[in-house]
């Protein structure tokens, strides 16, 4: 009978992102780990920031610290995401030709997975639940399941995010900021016209054991009845991973990489700070400069947008580091790397980080 190594742990959801999700990734990469499922029932609550990102500048270090709020520097883009205590992780780590299931590219990953917990939560407690492109499973219209996908090297690794609890919007509104360009394009609705929780849902508590038949369900739904799920844990490697990750991501030298407080840190006293923010179709966009002379001493370039490869950034801030204070050199040095093969900005133009160049040009003349 095939089989699935399963793992159940309550690990902060920050955590389990930064160390525990990578070192099974990196064992099952190595081959020295079988194909796992993890239940991962949030601790606490918790926020990352994306890898791009300021912290500083995305989430309210102070608040959060009061409050006991986990925060961690993710090693992947995007915005800042809230993970509340009580929620929870239904991952997958497979190796799917191996298995033998049709699992080998995203878009099936998250058709076949999504169908599968959406049958299960009809399955188990009557929710009108429906899987709706390209990865969120939602009940009468509302997100219930959000989701995250990776497959490299043949490896597949889906994050299925089941929410479990009610989020506090009072605690998410003083705790990521939120500024004026993130917002100005869109009718910012309530969070439970978008969200729903399987606790709002069926009016009671949502106990693990309710978690793990869900698991087990959406296992025996994606893979078949056959496939058996074997009680196991991490192995001395994977800690020893776990414990490497553990120290390199909860460093200040990795939380602050893309922080005025360690960037800035030797700047000379005339050169003048500014700063420009321009909201493109991928997100935000971050442009901190140390101007003096009319030259750009130094710049930060942050923000919750998806390039590749991630490298592109520091290339553009070594490109322009030194140049003139110029939107027209601004355009001609990044339409250069633009131009480069293996570049790709989706939902970013040139243009949009000519608007937030010329944003902070604005405060420095």
């Amino acid at each position: 009978m095939p089989e699935l190594r399963y793992i159940l742990c309550n690990y902060s959801y920050a955590d389990y992102s930064i160390s525990i999700s990578p070192a099974i990734e990196r064992g099952l990469d190595e081959k020295t780990v079988p194909s796992t499922v993890v239940l991962n029932v949030f601790s606490t609550d918790s926020i990352t920031s994306g890898y791009l990102d300021d912290p500083e500048k995305a989430i309210a270090l102070d608040y959060c610290r009061r409050q006991g709020i986990v925060v961690r520097r993710r090693q992947n883009t995007g915005g800042a995401v809230f993970g509340p205590r009580g929620g929870a992780f239904l991952c997958f780590y497979l190796e799917p030709v191996r298995l033998g299931v049709p699992l080998t590219n995203i878009k099936d990953a998250f058709r076949i997975s999504l169908n599968a917990i959406a049958d299960a939560l009809r399955e188990l407690w009557g929710l009108n639940a429906q899987y709706r492109p390209l990865n969120d499973v939602e009940v009468e219209g509302r997100k219930v399941v959000p989701s995250s996908a990776r497959l490299e090297r043949g490896i597949l690794s889906l994050r299925l995010m089941i929410n479990v609890v009610n989020t506090d919007r009072d605690i998410l509104r003083k705790a990521i900021i939120t500024i004026p360009e993130k917002v100005q394009d869109k009718q910012i609705k309530d969070l439970g016209q978008r969200f729903t929780c399987l606790e709002s849902e069926l009016g009671r508590k949502i106990e693990v054991a309710d978690l793990e038949a869900l698991a087990r369900l959406t296992v025996s739904n994606i893979f078949g009845q056959e496939m058996a799920l074997t009680p196991g844990a991490l192995t001395p490697q994977e800690e020893k991973y776990f414990a490497e990750y553990q120290d390199r991501y909860n460093s200040e030298e990795w939380f602050f990489a893309n922080s005025e407080r360690l960037r800035f840190k030797d700047a000379p006293a005339e050169a003048r700070k500014t700063e420009g923010c321009q909201k493109a179709v991928a997100g935000l966009i971050r442009v901190t400069l140390l101007a003096r002379d009319h030259k750009i001493r130094d710049l930060i370039i942050t923000g919750d947008f998806h390039p590749s490869p991630y490298g592109v950034i520091k290339d553009m801030e070594d490109a322009l580091r030194g140049e003139p204070c110029s939107l027209a050199v601004v355009r001609r040095k990044l339409e250069e790397i633009y131009a480069r093969p293996g570049v790709e900005m989706a939902g970013i133009e040139v243009a949009d980080f000519v608007s937030a160049f010329a944003k902070a040009f604005e405060q420095a003349s």
